[in-house]
Parts: C-alpha cells; structure tokens; sequence
C-alpha cells in the first residue's frame, strides 16, 4: 500500500491534461491519501496556470486537514486567476468567519453577494459575519436575501428570528421578510416553544411539519432534539437515526444521535457512532467534547483526554472547563486541589458579578421559607434515592417545596414528591438566565441546586442570584462548584472532615449524621445466604460504573486475587451489555494484571433484578478515587460490605459517609496496602462474614443513613441555620 501512495504521482507524470490530473487527485483525496492528491493537484496547476480549479481543490484538501492558513492562501490565488467565479471568495470568508476574523469575512463575502446576488448561501454567510461584528440591522437584511432565496432551509430561519429579536421594529418594517415554507414556519413555532421551556408543544408542532416534509433531515433532528428536551432519549433516538439516514455526512446530527444514546446509558453504541466520524479539523469543539464524555463513560477514559485535548484550541472555555471538571473526578489523578483550581476556572466563565435577580424578602429568621430543588433528575435516579425521604420529611409549616426541572409524570419517584410539593415548574428553557429569572419570580428564599455542572446541569443559573441564599446538595456533588454565589455546600464531617474547608468556595454546611438519606426499595429481595459457604470461593464484587474503574483499581483487584485462593471477582454495569465494552475492558483488565479466568461480567437488567445480584457477592470493592454512593448503599442494604479506599475530596469519601454512618467504620482505608489487608482478612474468616451479612440490613435500617424522619429534621435544622446566616450578613456575593 505505502508503495503504491508513494508512486501515485508518476502515474500520471506524462499526463497533459489538467482536468484528468485533477480527477486522479480528487480520487486520492477522497481516500485520505492527501499528500499525493496535492502534488497531483500542484502538477494540475502547473499545467494550467491560468486555471483556478487546480488552486480551489489544494486549498480544500489543505481545509480538510485544518490547514486554515495554507487554504485561505490558496483561495486568494485561486480568486486573482479568475475573479468572476465565487467559490473562492465564500470559502475564505468562511474560513475567516471560522478563524474568529469577522472583519476579513466581510470584506470576502461582500464580493461574493456582489458577484452572484442570488447565491443564499454567500448571503448567509455575510449575515454571520455583520453579527459577529455587532452589525445587526444590516446582518438580518443580509439573511433576509438568504431567507428569500432559500426559504426551506430551517437553520436560516432559525437565524433570521434571533437576529429580528435584536432590533428595532421600524427596522423590521423596511425589510423584506422572507415567506417560509409551512413546514418550516412550524419549525419556527416549536423552536420558540422549546425557549420557554414547552417541549411538549414544541414535539406537536414538530410531528406536524414532518407530515408536511417527512424526508426533511433537519426538520427529523430539531423533533429528535425537542425529545431530548423533553426527556425522552428513545424516542429522539427514533428520529434522530431517521434524519441521519437522509444525511449521512451530517456529524451534528450524528452528534445528537449520540447524546440521546448517552442518555440511555448505551455508550457503547455512542461511541460507535463517535468513532465512525471524519470529523473536520474544524468542526465544533462540541461533538469533540461529547466524545470525550462518551468515551469515558465507555471506559475509555485515554480516548477521552485525547478529545478535550483537542478540543481545546477552539473550544470556547465554559464548554471545555465544564467537560474537564465532570470528568477529573474519574481520573486517577484527581485530588481535591485540583478540583479546586479547575472549578474555579469554570466558574470563572459565568456572570457571578450581574446584577442580582433575586426578588426583595422579608429579612425574619424565624418566618416560613420557600424552598427550590433545581434538577431534571427529580425521579427514580440517585438524587431521588438520596433526597427525597429528607425532603418528605421536612416541617411542612416551616418549608415549602417549589420544583423546577422536568416532571417525569410516570415515575413513582416522580409521583412521590409531587405529593409533598406546593409548585412544580417543569417548563425549563435551556438559557440559564431565564430559568433564574423564573425562580426569583416565585420568591424563593433557599435554592438548592441537585444538578451540577453534568449532562443536563442546571447550575449555571446559579451564577444570576434568583435567591438570597444559594446551595449545593446531591447530583453531580463531586467537588467544590467553585463558584461565589453558591453560598453553601451541604455535608457532613466524614465527607469534609476539620481542615477541608479549604478545599470549597462555599461555607460547608456539615449536618450531624450523614449529607444523605437513603430510601430502600419498596419491593426488594431478601438477603441470601453467604455465596461463599456454597460456592467454596469468596467472590469479590462491584456494581459501580464502568467510568469508575480507573487502572488503579484494576490492579490493585488483582493484587487482592493473587492473595486469596481461588477468589473470584463479579463485576456489573450496563455498559458490558453493549458490544465490544466486555472484550475491551478484559483485554484492557488482563494488561494490568488481573486474572480474568476468575472474572465475571454482567450488563444491565431492572434494578430488582440488578440489586439482586448482590447474593452472588460475598465482599463489595468499592472504586478509587470515585467512590461509590447509591451502589454502596444498596450494596450495604442487601448484607454484602464495602471495603473503600478514603480520598481527599467529596466525591472519593462518598463511602467514607454511608459506611461510617451505618457503623462500618473498619471498612474504612486510608491507604492500597491496608485496602488489600482488609479484603484478605474480611474473606479469612467466613463465620464472621456470614454473620455479618446477616444482621447488616437491620442494622442499616435503624442507622442514621435510613432515619428519614431525623434526616429530616437534620436537613431543617441546617437550611434554618443558612437562612439565619443570610438575615444577619446578607448575601455573600
């Protein structure tokens, strides 16, 4: 193969045709064989040098590889051999637009509208750029000869709104409007729905425009991607995969089909998609980033670096910072000071110095409080495991519950808490400013973000103040957010022990058992015998996320294999579900050690069924340094301990909490080596492990991590505390 890339060229040294020397290179080009394409190109150029074809296919071949500065030089030779064409001239100011140099755009395209007025895409084209530049009156009369041209195109549509949003009425009355299709004039009502927040409307108009135009691609995404508003990643899958068949090479649909793959929790599958892209050098730093979390989630957490690596030139920072501190905490090498200096970098990027939305209060420390819980994950998910039984539990008379976040009305969880709550808003936009803007309207005095800074993170309306007193509690609640206005973090004193203080923006707001409150499954299995009294091996087991299993966890698993006889490991997530994540993750297992002849891999199933794998294991492994939280605590629940291994910030003490609060203090390490001492000593005596085992559940059920009706009047007694900080020093920021 290397001899025939090397000997492309002479193959067509004798040629005299510039036009058959183009087409061979045109067909290297496509094969990614693009060094022999250019000097073919080059030999074309030669022969013609009064052709500017041959300059135009360098220039792309140059642009494929991100070779912005060769390209646009090339565009410009390629412009001076034959000034009536446009090609040329749309591409550099594309190029210029895309290198952040809106001015030069401008100069480019204008020549481009000049010489063919009625190219839409030249129009469009100078539309970004007049806004770019700040020049929005004559940017929207630019799309609006865009629009006219092409009124079946929904992104001009889409652009034209927002920039007719930015000026002046009598300004609107001297343009032509664009007539839209029908399709798309529905497209522009549901894209309107979905800023306030009205997915389901959006989701209606939407399948209408696809009765009008059923082959419409970008019509199929923007439903795909209301579903996804909506919360219902399946059935955005559905249309999303329906667009991409109509356009293939469209990676931002692919993108999208992709997230609501994530969303189902079949990485797998999204990273499939992912890895199948050519993506351009100067594609968006957006499907890079999602790839990166893709990845990761996948288990492969090196393919996830290299993306935010190279996403970082053109990523703007806020996408990059927020992609990086979701998943450092995964990485081996997290530690609390890094978290610490990332998150303020990220926070750095939100407008914390605006102006207060908050809404005057009455300054009583004694008086009743409105309450908000700012989450899409207000149902049957960890942050409803964790919350809810506190939050039922609170003084009615003293606190009253407002929601804001998606209402999954089919979820029991859902249900549950709806019972308890005086206002659920579960119209949310996606701009932060308007959800703040939403929650300062309904003066509420504590706001409690369950959400953070992961998939679907609300926090960043935090950033405007809706609410006098502002706090981070559950829900992506891996570090410190890092940010001024987020007031305090809730906690307790084996997550943030004396002396970590230092290591959080916020005031940490310890409560006296445990920061949680966990809610046993209505309907749950009961607890098996010890497996190792049949099966005469101990079994080791984890049920924690693939993302979670660093190298460091894998080997030092082994190294506790080595030491006990014929033990064996059971491992189980939903990822080993999915084709090609269980061979991986073996090889990759295998490569650090581990005997995998005596490891075992299970995917996903209902969580009856998945909880109730626990009477296979005899010895829960909990992860490092992201430890686990809700799997911890249902491995508890079902008898099996956990033997953790503590960190230095929240989310790598996340055992540390449930364990200690439970009484398991002696599975508590503080080092490796004392890591593999305990699981080899625990798995030695059999008799006290069965014991164990059978007393744990009870024994977890009358513990502090169970006590809803304490948890609750721990969690009230904290908010009070907040609340009466505020009416004596005001806000913090």
């Amino acid at each position: 193969m290397l001899d025939q890339v090397a000997s492309a060229p002479a193959l067509h040294e004798n040629m005299t045709n510039a036009a058959d020397v183009i087409a061979a290179g045109v067909a290297l080009d496509a094969g990614n064989t693009r060094e022999c394409a250019r000097k073919l190109f080059q030999q074309a150029s030669e022969l013609a040098p009064s052709w500017d074809e041959p300059l135009i296919r360098l220039a792309q071949s140059y642009r494929a590889d991100g070779h912005v500065a060769e390209a646009k030089e090339l565009y410009i030779q390629a412009s001076i051999r034959n000034r009536w064409r446009i090609e040329p001239l749309l591409a550099y100011g594309i190029l210029a637009l895309q290198s952040n140099d809106p001015h030069d755009a401008v100069g480019y395209l204008s020549r481009a509208t000049d010489l063919n007025p009625t190219n839409h895409q030249a129009w469009h084209g100078l539309a970004l750029a007049l806004g770019a530049l700040g020049l929005q009156g004559a940017a929207l009369r630019a799309m609006a000869n865009a629009g006219n041209l092409a009124p079946d195109i929904l992104h001009y549509a889409i652009t034209y709104n927002e920039l007719r949003d930015t000026v002046d009425h009598d300004l609107i009355l001297q343009i032509r409007e664009p007539k839209w299709t029908t399709a798309i004039e529905l497209c522009l009502e549901a894209n309107a729905a979905l800023r306030r927040g009205g997915a389901e409307e959006a989701i209606a108009l939407l399948e209408t425009a696809i009765d009008v135009e059923p082959d419409a691609s970008d019509i199929l995404a923007l439903l795909g991607n209301a579903y996804l508003a909506n919360q219902m990643p399946e059935m955005a899958e559905l249309h999303l995969r329906k667009a991409l068949l109509r356009a293939p090479e469209n990676i931002d649909i692919a993108n999208d089909l992709a997230v609501a793959l994530g969303r189902q929790y079949r990485f797998g599958d999204a990273s499939d998609i992912l890895n199948k892209l050519d993506i351009p050098a100067n594609a968006s730093s957006t499907i890079l980033l999602n790839r990166a979390t893709i990845r990761a989630s996948a288990g492969d957490l090196a393919g996830s670096a290299r993306d935010i690596k190279a996403a970082t030139p053109k990523a703007n920072d806020r996408s990059r910072l927020r992609a990086e501190c979701s998943l450092i905490p995964y990485q081996s090498n997290a530690t609390a000071e890094l978290l610490l200096d990332s998150t303020r970098k990220l926070a750095a990027t939100l407008p914390e110095d605006c102006e207060p939305l908050m809404k005057p209060s009455v300054v009583d420390p004694d008086r009743p409080l409105r309450i908000g819980l700012l989450s899409h994950s207000l149902r049957q998910h960890p942050v409803g495991w964790l919350t809810f039984a506190g939050l039922e539990n609170l003084d009615r008379d003293a606190y009253e519950l407002y929601c804001f976040g998606h209402f999954a009305a089919g979820d029991p969880f859902a249900q549950r808490l709806a019972r308890r709550v005086h206002k659920w808003q579960d119209r949310i936009t996606k701009y932060e400013a308007e959800i703040a803007s939403n929650i300062a309207d309904c003066n509420i005095d504590i706001l409690i973000d369950l959400s953070g800074f992961g998939d679907n993170g609300l926090i960043g309306s935090l950033a405007y103040r809706p609410a006098p007193v502002q706090i981070k509690w559950v829900g992506s609640q891996a570090s410190t957010t890092g940010m001024k206005r987020v007031d305090w973090f809730i906690t307790d004193r084996w997550e943030t022990p004396e002396g970590f203080d230092q290591y959080y923006t916020e005031q940490l707001l310890r409560l006296p058992d445990g920061y949680v409150c966990y809610s046993p499954p209505p309907t749950s299995p009961p607890v098996s015998n010890l497996p190792a009294l049949a099966n005469g091996h101990v079994t080791f087991g984890c049920f924690n996320n693939l993302t979670k299993l660093t190298d460091e966890t894998l080997s030092l698993w082994g190294r506790i294999l080595e030491q006990v006889d014929n033990a064996h490991l059971l491992l189980r997530c939903p990822q080993f579900s999915e084709d090609g994540i269980p061979e991986r993750f073996i090889s990759r297992a295998h490569a650090l050690g581990v005997d995998t002849s005596r490891v075992e891999l299970r995917g996903r199933a209902p969580h009856p069924e998945f909880i109730e794998g626990y009477k296979d294991v005899d010895i829960a492994l909990d992860p490092f340094p992201y430890s686990g939280g809700l799997t911890t605590c249902e491995s508890m629940f079902m008898g099996v301990p956990v033997i953790t291994l503590a960190g230095d910030f929240f989310a790598a003490r996340h055992s540390v909490s449930h364990l200690s609060n439970v009484g398991l203090t002696d599975c508590v390490t503080e080092s490796p080596e004392q890591y593999i001492d305990r699981a080899v000593a625990m798995s030695s005596d059999l008799e006290a492990l069965a014991a164990r085992r059978a007393r744990l559940r009870e024994q977890m059920l009358t513990s502090p991590l169970c006590d809803a009706k304490r948890f609750g009047r721990n969690l009230g007694a904290a908010l009070r505390y907040a609340w009466q900080d505020y009416c004596r020093n005001g806000c913090r920021a």
